[in-house]
Protein backbone atom coordinates (compact mmCIF):
# COMPACT_ATOMS: atom_id res chain seq x y z
CA UNK A 1 0.00 0.00 0.00
CA UNK A 2 2.82 2.12 0.32
CA UNK A 3 3.17 3.50 -3.61
CA UNK A 4 4.55 6.63 -4.81
CA UNK A 5 2.81 9.87 -5.46
CA UNK A 6 0.53 10.12 -8.56
CA UNK A 7 -0.84 13.33 -9.32
CA UNK A 8 1.34 16.66 -9.63
CA UNK A 9 -0.31 19.33 -11.77
CA UNK A 10 -3.57 21.08 -10.15
CA UNK A 11 -5.23 21.09 -13.65
CA UNK A 12 -4.09 17.60 -13.51
CA UNK A 13 -7.13 14.25 -14.59
CA UNK A 14 -5.47 12.61 -10.97
CA UNK A 15 -6.23 16.16 -9.36
CA UNK A 16 -9.60 16.58 -10.41
CA UNK A 17 -10.59 13.14 -9.51
CA UNK A 18 -9.42 13.98 -6.10
CA UNK A 19 -11.38 16.93 -5.60
CA UNK A 20 -14.50 14.65 -7.02
CA UNK A 21 -14.18 12.24 -4.80
CA UNK A 22 -13.65 14.84 -1.46
CA UNK A 23 -17.49 14.06 -0.11
CA UNK A 24 -16.96 10.86 -0.73
CA UNK A 25 -13.86 10.39 1.26
CA UNK A 26 -13.67 10.03 5.21
CA UNK A 27 -12.37 13.56 6.04
CA UNK A 28 -9.28 14.42 8.65
CA UNK A 29 -9.28 17.57 10.10
CA UNK A 30 -12.95 18.41 9.41
CA UNK A 31 -15.92 16.05 9.26
CA UNK A 32 -19.33 16.90 6.71
CA UNK A 33 -21.82 16.75 9.16
CA UNK A 34 -24.32 14.20 8.45
CA UNK A 35 -27.31 12.46 11.11
CA UNK A 36 -29.09 9.36 11.49
CA UNK A 37 -28.60 5.95 10.44
CA UNK A 38 -27.53 5.29 7.29
CA UNK A 39 -27.58 1.67 5.32
CA UNK A 40 -26.14 1.36 1.71
CA UNK A 41 -25.72 -1.93 -0.50
CA UNK A 42 -22.15 -1.84 -1.44
CA UNK A 43 -22.27 -5.52 -3.22
CA UNK A 44 -23.82 -8.69 -3.06
CA UNK A 45 -24.39 -9.68 0.75
CA UNK A 46 -22.95 -6.91 2.22
CA UNK A 47 -24.14 -3.50 3.84
CA UNK A 48 -22.43 -0.55 4.49
CA UNK A 49 -24.58 0.46 7.92
CA UNK A 50 -23.15 4.36 9.15
CA UNK A 51 -24.37 6.31 11.96
CA UNK A 52 -23.59 9.37 13.12
CA UNK A 53 -24.04 11.29 16.53
CA UNK A 54 -22.57 14.71 18.13
CA UNK A 55 -19.38 13.44 20.88
CA UNK A 56 -16.51 15.28 22.54
CA UNK A 57 -18.08 18.57 20.37
CA UNK A 58 -17.77 17.10 17.14
CA UNK A 59 -19.32 14.87 14.68
CA UNK A 60 -18.39 11.35 15.00
CA UNK A 61 -19.24 8.75 12.46
CA UNK A 62 -19.22 4.84 12.48
CA UNK A 63 -19.25 3.09 9.38
CA UNK A 64 -19.33 -0.84 9.15
CA UNK A 65 -18.97 -3.22 6.24
CA UNK A 66 -20.87 -6.08 6.63
CA UNK A 67 -23.60 -9.12 5.48
CA UNK A 68 -25.85 -8.60 8.67
CA UNK A 69 -27.58 -5.37 8.98
CA UNK A 70 -29.13 -6.08 12.16
CA UNK A 71 -26.01 -7.15 13.93
CA UNK A 72 -24.03 -3.80 12.28
CA UNK A 73 -26.10 -1.66 14.03
CA UNK A 74 -25.66 -3.41 17.42
CA UNK A 75 -22.17 -3.53 16.96
CA UNK A 76 -22.49 0.31 16.84
CA UNK A 77 -24.68 1.08 19.34
CA UNK A 78 -22.47 -0.54 21.20
CA UNK A 79 -19.05 1.18 20.21
CA UNK A 80 -21.07 4.38 20.60
CA UNK A 81 -22.31 3.66 24.36
CA UNK A 82 -18.37 2.64 25.07
CA UNK A 83 -17.26 5.83 23.57
CA UNK A 84 -19.91 7.87 25.28
CA UNK A 85 -18.42 6.25 28.88
CA UNK A 86 -15.04 6.88 28.11
CA UNK A 87 -15.24 10.50 27.00
CA UNK A 88 -17.35 11.36 30.27
CA UNK A 89 -14.10 10.67 32.46
CA UNK A 90 -11.90 12.07 29.69
CA UNK A 91 -13.80 15.85 29.93
CA UNK A 92 -12.56 19.28 31.05
CA UNK A 93 -16.16 20.62 30.14
CA UNK A 94 -18.73 18.55 32.80
CA UNK A 95 -18.20 20.26 36.06
CA UNK A 96 -18.84 16.66 37.58
CA UNK A 97 -16.27 14.92 35.85
CA UNK A 98 -13.76 13.51 37.71
CA UNK A 99 -10.95 15.35 35.20
CA UNK A 100 -12.86 18.69 36.36
CA UNK A 101 -12.80 17.77 40.19
CA UNK A 102 -9.04 17.08 39.74
CA UNK A 103 -8.34 20.48 38.14
CA UNK A 104 -10.21 21.95 41.19
CA UNK A 105 -9.17 20.56 43.98
CA UNK A 106 -5.70 19.67 42.79
CA UNK A 107 -6.09 16.09 43.82
CA UNK A 108 -8.02 13.24 43.28
CA UNK A 109 -7.98 9.87 45.68
CA UNK A 110 -10.05 7.18 43.16
CA UNK A 111 -8.94 8.01 39.38
CA UNK A 112 -11.05 6.42 37.13
CA UNK A 113 -9.53 3.56 34.71
CA UNK A 114 -10.09 5.02 31.77
CA UNK A 115 -8.93 8.93 32.81
CA UNK A 116 -6.02 6.72 34.68
CA UNK A 117 -4.79 5.19 31.22
CA UNK A 118 -4.83 8.55 29.17
CA UNK A 119 -3.01 10.23 32.08
CA UNK A 120 -0.24 7.71 32.07
CA UNK A 121 -0.51 7.46 27.73
CA UNK A 122 0.37 11.84 28.34
CA UNK A 123 2.48 11.59 30.37
CA UNK A 124 4.38 8.84 28.48
CA UNK A 125 3.85 11.06 25.42
CA UNK A 126 5.10 14.14 27.17
CA UNK A 127 8.62 12.16 28.24
CA UNK A 128 9.12 10.88 24.56
CA UNK A 129 8.92 14.45 22.81
CA UNK A 130 10.38 16.45 25.57
CA UNK A 131 7.75 18.07 26.99
CA UNK A 132 6.43 19.00 23.49
CA UNK A 133 3.46 17.28 24.65
CA UNK A 134 1.97 18.30 28.19
CA UNK A 135 -1.15 17.92 29.58
CA UNK A 136 -1.03 21.02 31.70
CA UNK A 137 -1.19 23.47 29.16
CA UNK A 138 -4.48 24.60 30.15
CA UNK A 139 -4.14 27.97 32.06
CA UNK A 140 -2.40 28.95 29.27
CA UNK A 141 -5.05 28.11 27.04
CA UNK A 142 -7.78 29.39 29.27
CA UNK A 143 -6.68 32.46 28.66
CA UNK A 144 -6.05 32.31 24.77
CA UNK A 145 -9.90 31.64 25.40
CA UNK A 146 -10.53 34.53 26.35
CA UNK A 147 -8.82 36.52 23.32
CA UNK A 148 -11.04 34.69 20.83
CA UNK A 149 -12.13 37.17 18.04
CA UNK A 150 -8.99 39.19 19.07
CA UNK A 151 -7.98 40.81 15.55
CA UNK A 152 -4.47 40.40 16.60
CA UNK A 153 -2.17 40.39 19.42
CA UNK A 154 0.48 42.00 20.80
CA UNK A 155 3.32 41.77 23.04
CA UNK A 156 1.29 42.24 26.26
CA UNK A 157 -0.90 39.05 25.52
CA UNK A 158 2.26 37.27 25.06
CA UNK A 159 3.84 37.99 28.28
CA UNK A 160 0.48 37.67 29.91
CA UNK A 161 0.72 33.85 28.05
CA UNK A 162 4.11 33.40 29.18
CA UNK A 163 3.15 34.25 33.08
CA UNK A 164 0.25 31.48 32.50
CA UNK A 165 2.94 29.10 30.99
CA UNK A 166 4.75 29.21 34.47
CA UNK A 167 2.25 26.86 35.66
CA UNK A 168 3.08 24.50 33.04
CA UNK A 169 4.96 21.44 33.67
CA UNK A 170 4.18 17.91 33.54
CA UNK A 171 6.51 16.64 35.75
CA UNK A 172 4.54 18.67 38.44
CA UNK A 173 1.23 16.24 37.99
CA UNK A 174 1.86 12.95 40.17
CA UNK A 175 0.18 9.47 39.53
CA UNK A 176 1.06 6.77 42.27
CA UNK A 177 -1.38 4.80 44.69
CA UNK A 178 -2.42 7.80 46.35
CA UNK A 179 -4.33 8.85 43.22
CA UNK A 180 -3.49 12.13 40.77
CA UNK A 181 -2.45 15.53 42.34
CA UNK A 182 -1.42 18.45 41.01
CA UNK A 183 1.94 19.86 42.90
CA UNK A 184 1.34 23.65 42.13
CA UNK A 185 -1.66 25.81 43.27
CA UNK A 186 -3.51 26.49 39.99
CA UNK A 187 -2.43 24.18 37.64
CA UNK A 188 -4.60 22.43 35.32
CA UNK A 189 -4.96 19.61 32.90
CA UNK A 190 -6.16 19.75 29.56
CA UNK A 191 -6.50 15.97 27.62
CA UNK A 192 -7.90 17.72 24.71
CA UNK A 193 -4.71 16.62 22.37
CA UNK A 194 -5.12 13.09 23.73
CA UNK A 195 -8.66 12.40 24.81
CA UNK A 196 -10.10 11.83 20.93
CA UNK A 197 -8.17 9.18 20.33
CA UNK A 198 -8.35 7.08 23.47
CA UNK A 199 -11.67 7.40 22.86
CA UNK A 200 -11.56 6.01 19.41
CA UNK A 201 -9.37 3.11 20.87
CA UNK A 202 -12.40 2.26 22.71
CA UNK A 203 -14.99 2.55 19.75
CA UNK A 204 -12.50 0.32 17.55
CA UNK A 205 -12.34 -2.19 20.58
CA UNK A 206 -16.38 -2.47 21.07
CA UNK A 207 -16.86 -3.11 17.33
CA UNK A 208 -13.59 -6.13 17.33
CA UNK A 209 -15.19 -7.37 20.36
CA UNK A 210 -19.12 -7.15 18.47
CA UNK A 211 -16.77 -9.50 15.24
CA UNK A 212 -16.92 -6.59 13.26
CA UNK A 213 -13.70 -7.19 10.84
CA UNK A 214 -14.51 -3.85 8.83
CA UNK A 215 -15.06 -0.18 9.67
CA UNK A 216 -14.09 3.09 10.35
CA UNK A 217 -14.41 5.51 12.72
CA UNK A 218 -14.14 8.82 11.98
CA UNK A 219 -13.98 11.84 14.49
CA UNK A 220 -13.36 14.97 13.05
CA UNK A 221 -9.33 15.01 12.84
CA UNK A 222 -9.37 11.47 14.27
CA UNK A 223 -9.99 8.49 12.33
CA UNK A 224 -9.57 4.89 12.82
CA UNK A 225 -9.90 2.09 10.60
CA UNK A 226 -10.18 -2.38 10.51
CA UNK A 227 -9.72 -3.76 7.26
CA UNK A 228 -9.58 -7.56 8.59
CA UNK A 229 -6.84 -9.93 7.13
CA UNK A 230 -7.49 -8.92 3.62
CA UNK A 231 -4.23 -6.67 2.43
CA UNK A 232 -6.42 -5.75 -0.58
CA UNK A 233 -9.19 -3.77 1.57
CA UNK A 234 -8.39 -0.23 2.84
CA UNK A 235 -10.20 3.06 3.23
CA UNK A 236 -9.22 5.82 1.24
CA UNK A 237 -9.23 9.58 4.11
CA UNK A 238 -8.74 13.28 2.70
CA UNK A 239 -6.58 15.20 4.06
CA UNK A 240 -8.08 18.63 3.73
CA UNK A 241 -5.91 22.23 2.31
CA UNK A 242 -5.42 23.97 5.54
CA UNK A 243 -5.59 27.18 2.89
CA UNK A 244 -9.52 26.36 1.69
CA UNK A 245 -10.97 23.88 4.18
CA UNK A 246 -13.18 22.58 1.03
CA UNK A 247 -10.70 20.93 -1.05
CA UNK A 248 -9.04 18.21 -0.42
CA UNK A 249 -5.29 18.12 -0.63
CA UNK A 250 -4.24 14.95 -0.45
CA UNK A 251 -5.65 11.75 -0.19
CA UNK A 252 -3.67 8.13 2.40
CA UNK A 253 -4.78 4.67 2.28
CA UNK A 254 -5.41 3.42 5.89
CA UNK A 255 -5.50 0.00 6.81
CA UNK A 256 -5.73 -1.04 10.52
CA UNK A 257 -4.24 1.99 11.93
CA UNK A 258 -5.32 5.29 13.20
CA UNK A 259 -5.08 8.63 11.51
CA UNK A 260 -5.20 11.85 13.58
CA UNK A 261 -4.77 15.29 11.83
CA UNK A 262 -4.30 18.57 13.80
CA UNK A 263 -4.69 22.08 12.27
CA UNK A 264 -4.73 25.77 12.80
CA UNK A 265 -7.42 26.81 10.70
CA UNK A 266 -10.52 25.01 12.86
CA UNK A 267 -10.64 26.07 16.28
CA UNK A 268 -8.02 29.68 16.64
CA UNK A 269 -8.83 32.41 18.95
CA UNK A 270 -7.37 35.58 17.06
CA UNK A 271 -8.14 36.21 13.60
CA UNK A 272 -4.73 36.19 12.14
CA UNK A 273 -4.61 32.44 13.50
CA UNK A 274 -1.53 33.20 15.51
CA UNK A 275 -3.56 31.62 18.76
CA UNK A 276 -4.88 28.40 18.50
CA UNK A 277 -6.01 25.62 20.10
CA UNK A 278 -2.16 24.19 20.72
CA UNK A 279 0.20 25.29 23.02
CA UNK A 280 3.60 25.04 22.50
CA UNK A 281 4.87 24.28 26.32
CA UNK A 282 8.10 25.85 25.84
CA UNK A 283 7.30 29.51 24.97
CA UNK A 284 3.48 29.62 25.74
CA UNK A 285 2.09 30.33 22.77
CA UNK A 286 0.67 29.01 19.53
CA UNK A 287 3.87 27.17 17.86
CA UNK A 288 3.97 28.87 14.14
CA UNK A 289 6.16 26.14 12.71
CA UNK A 290 2.79 24.46 10.34
CA UNK A 291 -0.96 24.88 9.81
CA UNK A 292 -1.65 21.14 9.65
CA UNK A 293 0.16 17.90 10.73
CA UNK A 294 -1.29 14.62 10.29
CA UNK A 295 0.41 11.55 12.05
CA UNK A 296 -0.52 7.68 11.85
CA UNK A 297 0.28 5.30 14.23
CA UNK A 298 -1.46 1.92 15.47
CA UNK A 299 -3.40 3.12 17.74
CA UNK A 300 -5.46 6.44 17.90
CA UNK A 301 -4.11 7.98 20.66
CA UNK A 302 -0.73 8.05 19.63
CA UNK A 303 -1.70 9.64 16.36
CA UNK A 304 -3.78 11.85 18.20
CA UNK A 305 -0.98 12.74 20.94
CA UNK A 306 2.00 12.86 18.44
CA UNK A 307 -0.01 14.98 16.00
CA UNK A 308 -0.50 17.99 18.74
CA UNK A 309 3.20 17.40 20.13
CA UNK A 310 4.61 17.75 16.16
CA UNK A 311 3.40 21.20 16.03
CA UNK A 312 5.80 22.26 18.54
CA UNK A 313 8.79 20.43 17.02
CA UNK A 314 10.98 21.75 14.56
CA UNK A 315 10.97 19.64 10.89
CA UNK A 316 14.32 17.66 11.50
CA UNK A 317 13.51 16.79 15.41
CA UNK A 318 9.32 15.88 13.91
CA UNK A 319 11.12 13.35 11.45
CA UNK A 320 13.54 11.60 13.88
CA UNK A 321 10.70 11.32 16.75
CA UNK A 322 8.28 9.76 14.34
CA UNK A 323 11.29 7.64 12.45
CA UNK A 324 12.00 6.42 15.63
CA UNK A 325 8.17 5.46 16.59
CA UNK A 326 7.54 4.13 13.37
CA UNK A 327 4.57 6.33 12.81
CA UNK A 328 3.99 8.22 9.08
CA UNK A 329 3.41 11.83 8.82
CA UNK A 330 2.32 14.59 6.45
CA UNK A 331 2.88 18.44 7.32
CA UNK A 332 2.01 21.59 6.05
CA UNK A 333 4.48 24.94 6.40
CA UNK A 334 2.59 27.42 8.22
CA UNK A 335 1.32 29.08 4.86
CA UNK A 336 0.32 25.76 3.63
CA UNK A 337 2.35 26.34 0.39
CA UNK A 338 4.80 23.69 1.05
CA UNK A 339 4.50 19.86 2.57
CA UNK A 340 6.57 17.58 3.39
CA UNK A 341 6.23 13.61 4.59
CA UNK A 342 7.69 10.56 5.86
CA UNK A 343 9.01 8.02 3.07
CA UNK A 344 6.50 5.46 3.88
CA UNK A 345 3.46 7.08 3.97
CA UNK A 346 0.73 5.34 1.67
CA UNK A 347 0.12 8.68 -0.42
CA UNK A 348 -1.98 7.89 -3.18
CA UNK A 349 -3.23 11.56 -4.02
CA UNK A 350 -1.19 14.79 -3.43
CA UNK A 351 2.37 15.84 -3.42
CA UNK A 352 4.75 16.20 -0.48
CA UNK A 353 8.09 16.46 0.00
CA UNK A 354 10.84 13.74 1.33
CA UNK A 355 11.63 15.24 4.81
Amino acid sequence: MHRSIEPTEPRSPERRRLLRQAGQLAIAGGLLAGGGWAVLKRKQNLWQVRRERTLMQTSVSVTCLADDVQAAGVAIEAAFARMAATAAQLTRFDPASPLTRLNRDGQLAQVPAQLDAVLRQALALSRLTDGAFDPTVLPVLRYFETLRGASRTDAHEQRVAEDRDALVGYRDLALDARGARLSRPGMAITLDGIAKGHVVDQGIAALRGAGIEYALIDAGGDIHAICGNDPERHWNVGIVDPRDVSRVAAVLQLRNAALSTSGNYRVFFSADRRLFHIVNPRTGWSPQSYSSVTVMAQRSVLADGMSTAAFSLELPRLSALMDAQDHQWLAFSRTGEQRWRSCELPLIAGTAELA
